[in-house]
């Protein structure tokens, strides 16, 4: 049975009320945003302790964890998985202990969280090297003038994950063992996926990020090398473009899979720049491929295909839907202003992939977030931002770049 069939009768369950413990509830228009302060360990534990609800349903629900746990059964799969974690307790053992703090307060296992993170890595760690039908949705539109940066972003993920989301807001105090190991003190905000770590959807940081991703699809992956959760997770502690490049980088090892990200920094005297950086599996050095474009004039508009790197990728609906999407997206006029970019992102023209996805198939836009540097906002809308309110609306504060003037 392929994956897209897996996903159509899951799907036709949760519709169905069955499997999930709870009802089917539609679409809920709630952010839950939990405010945390202390060690990497510390934090882990209070999310998971107050979402664990949220986390153990998602789990149960989640069809793709149950493929990633047949593969982790297999050789091939248990070898990827422990150099992979073996990795990352050398590379980022703070993050580590971050997922062992959300493991031990949601009373979940740590090994079901980690293949979380792995994804793809373990998802197609005995079928590398053919083709993979991969879905996905995320679409990120924005652009810089001197008077302001919009950047507005679509989360799209699979239909499971529909209220199954919330909003860290996050100042990292690392212990003194944690800061011999390389960690140190963080301030952020990300939206978080029920268990998974922070950092690989949209959000800021205190040191003058604002940021989207985009999941990108190589063909080839590198099952044992930094997983793309991890990198966006150590992008929450950037102190600048050029940390956030070298973080990409990961000399000496490089990502396994891939992504792109939507970056407008703002240093101490006010001024903004727009970058994106699309990453990819390095197959001939020990570093991740990047492909970095600042946007000067030009809007940045990017979805779930690389545009600039040279990278084979998968065949099928991530790159037919991305497709469609750019299509939508470029009949618009470039976007001059706020109502611009919430038209954008709420399009819905497209006949079978929509750049705002509600309808009833696999992926969905679970949220959608307008970040307003003039105003220093992050707008969070559960329906689309052209014809509806934004639920929640946060702050963007930047008290470490603020403490640098």
């Amino acid at each position: 049975m392929n994956c897209f069939v897996k996903h159509c009768m899951l799907f036709s369950l949760l519709l169905l009320g069955i499997g999930n413990g709870e009802k089917q509830i539609g679409r809920r228009r709630a952010v839950p945003v939990l405010y945390l302060q202390g060690s990497h360990y510390e934090v882990g534990f209070d999310v998971g302790r107050i979402f664990s609800s949220m986390i153990k349903n998602f789990m149960a629900t989640y069809e793709n964890l149950r493929d990633f746990e047949k593969e982790y059964k297999t050789p091939d799969g248990r070898r990827a998985y422990d150099t992979t974690l073996s990795n990352m307790k050398k590379r980022y053992p703070f993050y580590v202990k971050e997922m062992q703090g959300i493991a031990d307060g949601a009373n979940v296992s740590f090994y079901q969280l980690f293949l979380l993170q792995m994804d793809d890595l373990i998802g197609t760690v005995n079928d590398n090297h053919i083709p993979r039908d991969d879905t996905g949705g995320c679409s990120s539109v924005g652009f810089s003038t001197p008077e302001n940066s919009i950047l507005g972003h679509t989360e799209d993920a699979f239909s499971e994950t529909l209220n199954h989301f919330y909003i860290m807001s996050a100042h990292i105090i690392p212990t003194p063992e944690d800061r011999e190991q390389g960690a140190v003190e963080e301030r952020f905000s990300s939206l978080c996926y029920a268990g998974h770590l922070p950092g690989y959807t949209m959000g800021y940081n205190g040191n003058g990020l604002v940021f989207s991703i985009n999941t990108l699809s190589p063909l080839v992956l590198k099952p044992g090398n930094t997983p793309r959760t991890f990198i966006t997770r150590a992008l929450l502690a950037a102190k600048s473009f050029y940390d956030a490049e070298r973080i990409l980088l990961d000399e000496g090892l490089g990502i396994g899979n891939g992504f792109s990200v939507n970056m407008i920094w703002t240093d101490s005297w006010g001024a903004r720049q727009l970058y994106n950086v699309e990453v990819a599996p390095n197959l001939n050095a020990n570093k991740s491929l990047l492909n970095v474009h600042k946007y000067d004039k030009e809007p940045l508009v990017h979805c779930n295909r690389y545009q600039r790197a040279n990278v084979t990728e998968v065949v099928g609906p991530i790159i037919d839907s991305s497709a469609a999407r750019l299509e939508a997206i470029h009949a618009h006029p470039p976007p001059k202003n706020r109502k611009d970019i919430e038209d954008i992102i709420s399009d819905q023209t497209g006949k079978e992939f929509t750049v705002f996805q509600d309808r009833d198939t696999i992926i969905k836009t679970i949220t959608a977030g307008v970040f307003d540097l003039a105003k220093r906002t992050w707008s969070i809308y559960i329906n689309k931002p052209n014809v509806s309110e934004p639920v929640a609306i946060l702050p963007i504060r930047f008290p470490m770049l603020d403490e640098a003037q």
